[in-house]
């Protein structure tokens, strides 16, 4: 019996190694889609920066632990809240998360009352206030 085509051993080696590269592909696409597929709540994040003209947080303290904390931690939705300094300029950011846009609008009128029945100057008033839709995260556990 005759052989039409010669067997060439590059070709063999490219073929077995290009169906191990796509097997291997396609196991880890597997997992990522199924990864992804798993149901994850919506989560907001909201930035509010402070001048470093508005005082410290330890100036803020009692603002922060008798009136901000305990105003929004009932409010459903709402996850937690970092404050943070910036060590050369003094700013102050903080970042609160939210499960949807509308706890956090919930959360940022609770707050507004509560700095209204306060007297005027008080509380810190941010320099700018930025809200975002998180579409990726790794938290390893924390805020799912």
């Amino acid at each position: 019996m005759q052989t039409i085509f010669r067997i060439n051993p590059f070709v063999v080696v490219v073929t077995m190694a290009a169906c191990i590269v796509c097997t291997a592909v396609s196991g880890m696409s597997r997992h990522v889609i199924a990864r992804s597929a798993e149901p994850s709540s919506p989560l907001v994040v909201r930035v509010a920066v402070f001048g470093a003209d508005q005082g410290t947080l330890r100036d803020r303290e009692s603002f922060i632990n008798d009136h901000l904390f305990p105003t929004v931690r009932p409010v459903p939705g709402y996850l937690g809240t970092f404050l943070g300094r910036d060590a050369k300029t003094g700013q102050v950011a903080s970042i609160s998360f939210w499960r949807t846009a509308e706890d956090m609008a919930a959360g940022e009128e609770a707050v507004g009352r509560t700095i209204r029945s306060l007297p005027e100057g008080t509380a810190p008033k941010p320099s700018s206030v930025t809200r975002y839709v998180v579409e990726y995260r790794d938290v390893q556990g924390l805020l799912k």
